[in-house]
């Protein structure tokens, strides 16, 4: 677990705990401590069982809910959404250190005729869910609409359901430890938390701090998301331990970094992966130990014009000369590094139709490629050991591309007419997609009507709001290592002479 999931996890239980001092919470404590058992034998433990579970299920539905909401509205994982977070634990941490008022209140209380003409378990269930519900009963501390606020803007369901169970079990707590044991410390701790403000003046001060400790985590996690440019002059990174190779912009050679370290490649396109580095020359392809420099596999590729490689496997990207393009794969190393290796290599994607297919990427025996045919664009991984494949993502509204796959995680470019997003996503799951870095759409939208010539019925834009303006810089090839992230941005050059540019920048992931 993160440190920022941590503390989201303990200012949603302290939040929680902190509802115990409300009518309700009293009122929970009294209702089942006082009956030891309803008629038809079931007993206090029981009904406690059932009011966590409540609690549990509420807290759940609604931060889980609210999360989704933030999700569909695209701060899933974003920037903004993280300085928004950010921004909304402060302003409620500074309000719970000064104790203002709670604003706004929810004076209502769970319906009192339940515990008398329902069953004690089933009756107490129900008054947990309304409880972990959050905003269907008195709201007792600002971190309540803290958490609720961040949900929305990080948008990531995971963490919504982090603070559903967390804000549950903060809720149901107290309850459960008290009401069995009602005639004695119950009644007790029922008395000090009615008399003392003090006690819930200090949960207060807690839900503050660890409102604060929340911000700093979110805003700092906000700041560090932000695009780090590491090459100003380059594209087509790929990365293997500590080594960085990329390409100079127009084929004007390649370059590996590692450390202190950098070697000048005369090759037009470079990748490394694994203990191996392949480079394509012209025509050549080579692949090379990267520790002793021998050559572990050699052949032509006339019309090759991107590669990736691994410990197990060379695969490149051929431009067919009737269009479209399809990518070939050799097991490495290869028993003779001769033009003969182009024997054993076997074609894996593109053996029919036009597909434009983007470079490939490999992690072991796994390749993902992106493939455009037609109105639709997916991802595929193929095992190339055992010759499975999958559609892992597909779209007829946006374009995928540009994949990279690394210890069971696949980055891409989204592209819609709103925007471009670097996004990551686990290929186990291949749900909750995190977006890395967003920037506007290059693409132009027709006006809906003719210059000169009236508006009506043309289309708004269906953008959401703080969508990013539209841009000349491309989201382009991409490399994932560790908690690193990179993607080239590109920018073509004009009719008018601007020379096209590019540059590869990281981002955590």
């Amino acid at each position: 677990m993160s440190a920022t999931a941590a503390i989201l996890l303990a200012t949603a239980f302290v939040a929680g705990v902190t509802g115990a001092w409300s009518p309700c919470g009293f009122s929970m404590v009294e209702t089942l401590g006082s009956r030891r058992a309803d008629a038809g034998g079931r007993t206090v433990a029981t009904s406690c069982a059932t009011f966590a579970l409540g609690a549990l299920a509420g807290g759940a539905i609604t931060f889980t809910a609210l999360a989704a909401l933030g999700r569909a509205l695209g701060g899933a994982g974003s920037e903004a959404g993280a300085v928004v977070a950010g921004t909304v634990a402060l302003a409620c941490a500074f309000g719970e250190l000064r104790g203002v008022r709670i604003v706004p209140q929810i004076r209502r209380q769970v319906p009192e005729p339940w515990r008398r003409t329902l069953p004690l378990p089933l009756a107490a269930g129900l008054y947990g869910v309304l409880l972990g519900l959050g905003f269907t009963t008195f709201v007792l501390t600002l971190a309540v609409w803290a958490l609720a606020g961040i949900a929305v803007a990080i948008g990531d369901v995971q963490a919504g359901l982090l603070i559903g169970l967390g804000f549950g079990a903060g809720r149901a707590l107290p309850v459960i430890l008290m009401a069995p044991r009602y005639a004695t410390l119950g009644q007790r701790l029922e008395l000090a938390m009615a008399e003392r403000p003090v006690l819930l003046r200090r949960l207060r001060l807690a839900d503050g701090a660890l409102l604060a400790a929340l911000a700093v985590a979110f805003l700092a996690s906000g700041s560090a998301s932000a695009a780090q440019l590491v090459v100003s002059a380059g594209t087509d990174p790929s990365r293997a331990g500590a080594l960085l190779a990329y390409e100079r912009l127009g084929g004007a050679g390649a370059v590996l970094v590692g450390g202190d370290a950098r070697s000048e490649l005369p090759a037009r396109a470079v990748a490394v992966g694994g203990r191996y580095v392949a480079t394509l020359a012209g025509a050549t392809l080579a692949v090379r130990d990267r520790a002793s420099g021998a050559t572990v596999a050699q052949l032509d590729a006339p019309r090759a014009t991107q590669l990736a490689v691994s410990d197990r496997w060379l695969v490149w990207r051929v431009t067919r000369r009737g269009g479209g393009d399809a990518l070939w794969a050799l097991p490495l190393p290869v028993a003779k590094a001769t033009p003969a290796a182009r024997g054993v290599a076997r074609l894996v994607a593109g053996g029919a139709g036009r597909a434009s297919i983007d470079r490939p990427a490999l992690s072991g025996d796994h390749l993902a490629y992106a493939a455009t045919t037609g109105g639709a664009s997916r991802i595929a991984i193929a095992n190339l050991a055992t010759r499975r494949r999958r559609i892992v993502l597909a779209t007829r509204t946006g374009q995928l591309s540009q994949p990279a796959l690394a210890g069971g995680r696949l980055l891409f470019v989204q592209a819609t007419y709103c925007s471009q997003r670097l996004r990551m996503v686990s290929t186990r799951t291949l749900r909750a997609a995190r977006t890395l870095l967003t920037i506007g759409s290059a693409a132009r939208r027709d006006a809906g009507h003719e210059p000169g010539y009236t508006t009506q019925g043309s289309e708004p834009s269906r953008c959401p709001p703080g969508t990013p303006g539209r841009t000349d810089t491309l989201l382009w090839t991409t490399a994932l290592a560790g908690r690193s992230a990179y993607v080239t941005l590109v920018r073509p050059g004009t009719a008018g002479g601007a020379p096209a540019a590019a540059r590869i920048v990281r981002v955590r992931a």
